[in-house]
């Protein structure tokens, strides 16, 4: 006797506690560099000429005489300017109307628009900061110290030590923090040179705070993210992703916060257009196109204030 089946009783539905959707979990150019909220789009990064103040000019003062003066000059050329970056998603009347559950439109777009925004700040700093030429000093995995997947060969922590020491021999300040992409990670957390160190005193378990010790260092960032610069519209079983840090590492000195008379390898600028506010939702609403606008802002400028502060480290794993 004929019996409807499961498929006749049911009709699909969207489930209302569950969907997949992909973004980077953890970004971090935000960290490398400290928060300088500033007030006005542009101004001008008063910078002392380092020379002045290593040079050992005083002198033995005879009775009765006046002492030997000198001074320093100040460089006023370098400025910063905060740029705008924005990104929209745009929810028509028809769309919210006939939308249904677990679809929370504006959440979503709020989230995606802030995404891209944040995936900005990130692919810039790699692109504009984390290569070659750009630091007063660059080492490469190839001709100046034996790459770290080598576990043979190669000895990152005293690579990372002499690093250390050549960007204080420029600048007077010794590296605080370590930026590396996950390859590089990987091979450093499994490293023999590093766990024989930890070896008989803890779990052979190398976290990021505790490669952050070893290496005395303030912070050691690991940039996992990824992204993809596949034209939109390509099949998603074709697209390709790339980590946006690669096998790359940096060795940076930057002060805990924003003082003066300190030198820092760089500094975000962040306009303070809403205050307090790295970057900020705007919502607008278009009656002629029938639309809502879910907008994400940020007015940043992402700066090396001062280059003999770092060092680069190029393909630092195979």
């Amino acid at each position: 006797m004929p019996q409807p089946t499961a498929q006749d009783l049911h009709v699909n539905q969207l489930l209302t506690d569950l969907s997949i959707g992909y973004v980077n979990r953890l970004y971090t150019a935000d960290q490398i560099f400290p928060i300088v909220r500033v007030n006005k789009q542009s101004d001008i990064v008063p910078k002392f000429d380092q020379s002045h103040f290593f040079r050992d000019n005083a002198k033995v003062r005879a009775p009765g005489t006046a002492s030997e003066g000198g001074g320093f000059t100040v460089d006023t050329t370098d400025t910063y300017f905060c740029n705008r970056y924005s990104r929209r998603y745009e929810i028509s009347d028809e769309v919210r109307r006939n939308a249904d559950a677990p679809w929370n439109l504006d959440q979503t777009a709020a989230l995606f628009v802030t995404d891209k925004v944040m995936m900005r700040r990130e692919v810039q700093f790699a692109t504009d900061h984390f290569v070659t030429g750009i630091w007063s000093t660059d080492k490469d995995g190839t001709t100046d110290f034996v790459k770290w997947s080598d576990y043979g060969g190669s000895s990152p922590d005293v690579d990372i030590d002499t690093y250390k020491d050549d960007v204080e021999a420029l600048s007077s300040v010794e590296p605080n923090k370590m930026v590396v992409g996950k390859q590089a990670h990987v091979q450093l957390k499994n490293h023999p040179a590093l766990i024989d160190r930890i070896k008989y005193t803890q779990r052979a378990q190398l976290t990021p705070d505790l490669i952050a010790s070893l290496l005395e260092l303030d912070s050691y960032l690991v940039g996992r993210s990824i992204y993809t610069t596949t034209v939109e519209g390509t099949a998603e079983a074709s697209v390709t992703y790339t980590r946006i840090w690669g096998k790359n590492g940096l060795l940076i000195y930057t002060p805990p916060a924003p003082s003066l008379l300190t030198p820092a390898a760089g500094y975000t600028f962040v306009w303070q257009v809403v205050p307090n506010a790295l970057q900020y939702i705007k919502r607008m609403r278009d009656e002629e196109k029938e639309i809502d606008i879910i907008e994400s802002n940020a007015y940043y400028a992402q700066k090396i204030t001062a280059a003999s502060a770092g060092l680069f480290l190029s393909g630092a794993v195979a």
